[in-house]
C-alpha cells in the first residue's frame, strides 16, 4: 500500500521526500479509519486520504511563500554585533582621551591616519625610535584600559 502511495505522489509531479512524507502521513490517518470501522475498499481510501494529504502538502508550501534563498546573504551585520561594536568603540574612545597627549597624538597619525614612523618623526620633532616607543605603549595604554574596562563591566552585569 505504502508503495502505491508513493509512486501516485511521484505520478502527481512531487519529489520523492513529499511523496514519504505523504505516504506516511496517509498510512497513519488510514489506520485511525480501519479502527473506526471497516471501509469498503482500503486501497480507495488510501488514494483518496493520499490526495488530501498532497492537497494539504501544497497548501502548506504556499501558505509560508517560497524559501528564502541563501544564495545572497545579508551583508549587515546582526544588531547584536552593531551593538557590541559601538561599546567597545565608546570604551575605545574613553581609554584613547586618557593616555598623554603626545603618545595619543602619535598613535592616532600612526593607526588612524596610516602615516609612517618616518613622516610622524619628521613633523612632530622625534626619533623614529620615540615614535614606535609611543606607538607601542599607546596601543599598551589602550588594551590595559580596554580589559580593565571590560572587566568592570562584567563584575557590574
Amino acid at each position: 500500500m505504502r508503495h502505491a502511495i508513493v509512486a501516485y505522489v511521484v505520478r502527481k509531479g512531487h519529489s520523492r521526500d513529499a511523496a514519504e512524507d505523504v505516504a506516511q502521513e496517509s498510512l497513519t490517518k488510514l489506520l485511525r479509519y480501519a479502527r473506526q470501522g471497516r471501509p469498503a475498499s482500503l486501497y480507495g481510501l488510501a488514494l483518496k486520504i493520499a490526495a488530501n494529504s498532497l492537497i494539504d502538502l501544497i497548501r502548506g508550501e504556499t501558505r509560508f511563500g517560497a524559501p528564502v534563498d541563501d544564495t545572497f546573504p545579508c551583508e549587515a551585520p546582526l544588531p547584536d554585533t552593531v551593538v557590541a561594536d559601538r561599546q567597545q568603540l565608546r570604551l575605545l574612545s574613553v581609554a584613547l582621551e586618557h593616555i598623554p597627549p603626545l603618545r595619543r597624538a602619535v598613535l592616532v597619525r600612526r593607526r588612524v591616519e596610516n602615516q609612517s614612523h618616518a613622516r610622524i618623526a619628521a613633523e612632530m620633532g622625534l626619533s623614529v625610535a620615540a615614535v614606535e616607543k609611543h606607538v607601542v605603549r599607546g596601543l599598551c595604554d589602550l588594551r590595559k584600559a580596554m580589559e580593565d574596562r571590560g572587566s568592570r563591566d562584567r563584575i557590574t552585569s
